[in-house]
């Protein structure tokens, strides 16, 4: 067990650890349940990768590929991504392991295709090579295309994957083109197609509905699997720049509130606003995410990516997968007919949101006003804003409690020998953050022994504060908000 790291971001203190193999696996089938409860398990989660974040060229193409795997399969799991476009030309010494990262990952590869204009031949030539290499194309110039030529794209590509065909992977970037305002409907020519859309720009001021998930099936009447839903199409300004817009957010608020059914006095916050808008996305059948989205405002590509993400979700600012999943499904009122799923995702989105490592030395350092904070935090996620502010409220107080405990004892470190913390970081490494029998078990060892398994006590106690939390606020959550 780790001891999650301290930020002064959207969580103050986080108590956990990162996700091992194993229950990397365990988050991905959660993830593909939900999606199922959700109705949403025939789409697909397509990534948009800037060639510039691939491994540079210069290393050897085993490491290149061993990375380019890592990196696939933690988007596939922990981001519920299934399919890659490559932004850009990829170095000739990448394109080997890139394709072999590919086929051993089992993602599909989609390619940014330019039709021809004026010449079927042609048209149909272009679609050919392109379905030789890639399992979808995001059709980039739709508005020169007739109807005609989407037929023929459509047929091609199709004669070319034969069972491998997904509809839904031909992507059409419609612009404004996908609308007919007079109808109030999707455009003709893309009924029952894929059009690609955007959140960029939420609007429910003065009750003008544009721009989320319910913009396309309650305004325009467009069908799951009609369209790809995401933040922002290419060449928008990107998630950073959105959360902090706060002419966007105050446009967007009460949208997200709507359609998320959250009451979230804090929503406007950069952060819980970027949060907001991924669970609107994930309430798509299909949808699209940028790299640089996934960690707004960091440095980040492939061969970091494991730490800067982590520092990201530390910060609240990264891309939770199962955050938005949680709020997807609770907007659908699936916490209630699909429990044990929906607390399944809960796990695992708090077992992110607590990523990292402090060692004992660090927890003993920290103030009471610091733990106390860290469990307020905790639940202001567990709760989700979803209930009334008495509850809340109600939540911090058992957290006040608990952690002026924890504190209490933490202050009786210095009684004790310093070389028997060894002991207790040994203990802290076989301890289970997320397993409640654990956090029983050591406190009634601690109240048996003086020294020195208090240490290791206070270690795994504080660890604990994810599951305990948790379980507190799944509680009251489930009650029915008293208004």
């Amino acid at each position: 067990m780790k001891i999650g790291s301290i930020s002064n971001g959207y969580q103050s203190v986080n108590f956990g650890r990162s996700l091992n193999n194993t229950e990397l696996e365990g988050a991905y089938k959660a993830a593909r349940d939900a999606r199922t409860a959700m109705g949403l398990q025939n789409g697909n989660g397509v990534l948009l990768l800037p060639s510039e974040k691939l491994p540079a060229q210069s290393e050897n193409t085993v490491n290149i590929k061993e990375q380019i795997v890592n990196f696939f399969e933690k988007a596939k799991k922990l981001l519920g991504i299934n399919a890659v476009e490559l932004e850009g030309s990829a170095d000739e010494a990448v394109k080997a392991p890139l394709d072999e990262a590919f086929s051993q990952t089992g993602l599909k590869k989609i390619v940014k295709f330019t039709a021809p204009a004026g010449d079927k031949e042609a048209l149909l030539n272009a679609v050919e090579n392109a379905a030789q290499d890639a399992d979808g194309l995001r059709i980039v110039n739709p508005q020169s295309i007739s109807e005609d030529d989407i037929e023929a794209i459509e047929s091609k590509f199709k004669e070319i994957k034969g069972d491998k065909f997904d509809p839904q992977m031909l992507m059409y970037q419609h612009g404004m083109e996908a609308y007919d305002w007079n109808s109030g409907k999707i455009a003709g020519k893309y009924n029952g197609r894929t059009i690609i859309s955007s959140s960029m720009d939420l609007n429910d001021d003065s009750g003008v509905l544009w721009g989320s998930k319910s913009f396309l099936t309650d305004r325009m009447g467009a069908k799951q699997g009609g369209f790809i839903h995401g933040l922002r199409m290419e060449g928008q300004p990107d998630l950073n720049s959105q959360m902090y817009n706060s002419d966007q957010i105050h446009k967007g608020l009460r949208l997200l509130e709507t359609e998320l059914k959250l009451q979230d006095d804090d929503i406007e916050l950069p952060e819980r606003f970027a949060a907001a808008k991924r669970a609107d996305v994930a309430l798509s059948q299909n949808f699209y995410k940028h790299f640089d989205d996934i960690a707004p405002g960091a440095d980040i590509n492939i061969q970091n990516f494991d730490t800067i993400y982590q520092q990201a979700l530390q910060e609240g600012k990264g891309d939770n997968y199962f955050d938005s999943l949680a709020k997807a499904m609770k907007a659908l009122g699936l916490d209630e007919s699909a429990p044990e799923t929906y607390e399944t995702v809960c796990k695992y989105r708090n077992a992110l949101f607590s990523a990292g490592a402090i060692d004992a030395d660090e927890v003993a350092k920290l103030t009471q006003e610091q733990l106390e904070q860290a469990y307020k935090d905790m639940s202001n996620v567990v709760l989700q804003g979803t209930t009334v502010k008495a509850e809340k409220l109600e939540a911090q107080k058992e957290a006040k409690k608990a952690m002026e405990a924890l504190a209490a004892e933490i202050a009786k470190f210095g009684e004790y020998d310093k070389t028997k913390m060894q002991e207790a970081k040994n203990m802290q490494k076989t301890m289970n953050p997320l397993d409640k029998t654990n956090f029983d078990r050591i406190l009634n060892a601690a109240r048996k022994h003086k020294v020195p398994i208090i240490a290791a006590a206070i270690i795994a106690a504080a660890g604990a504060v994810g599951f305990t939390m948790y379980s507190y606020g799944k509680e009251i959550a489930q009650k029915q908000p008293q208004r």
